[in-house]
């Protein structure tokens, strides 16, 4: 048992930006991205964290009120499909794929961003 425990610390004492993320609540390998994007930083780190986990590959269950899956990193919401079509320069087919992409994802988030702030992502606790 103590070996089992003293592996665990070493893995824990090891292991980079995952487990540190886990435990600030965001995602700090995507900073310097959010911050090309012209996306505030910390707000979005944390949005990141909590919408996806830091997975930019996150696909939500299909919503009832849209129809549509939310993505990626910051977890578009697949409704956003024509202003998805038109930044990133795809088709309708491939909007769920394109917002699995980090630069995508991100480039949709800053124009969400630009035209209605965080609300996009209830930025709020709900209160």
């Amino acid at each position: 048992m103590r070996k089992i425990i003293f592996i665990f610390a070493i893995f824990m004492a090891t292991t980079s930006t995952p487990v540190q993320a886990a435990t600030q609540g965001s995602c700090p390998k995507y900073e310097a991205a959010f911050k090309k994007y012209g996306l505030p930083v910390k707000e979005f780190s944390m949005i990141s964290y909590r919408e996806s986990r830091c997975n930019p590959r996150s696909v939500s269950a299909i919503r009832a009120s849209t129809g549509k899956p939310d993505v990626g990193l910051v977890q578009i919401s697949g409704s956003w499909a024509t202003v998805t079509r038109t930044i990133c320069h795809v088709s309708y087919q491939q909007v769920v794929k394109a917002l699995t992409k980090v630069d995508c994802n991100l480039k949709v988030a800053a124009y969400l961003y630009k035209n209605g702030g965080l609300g996009h992502w209830k930025a709020t606790s709900g209160k």
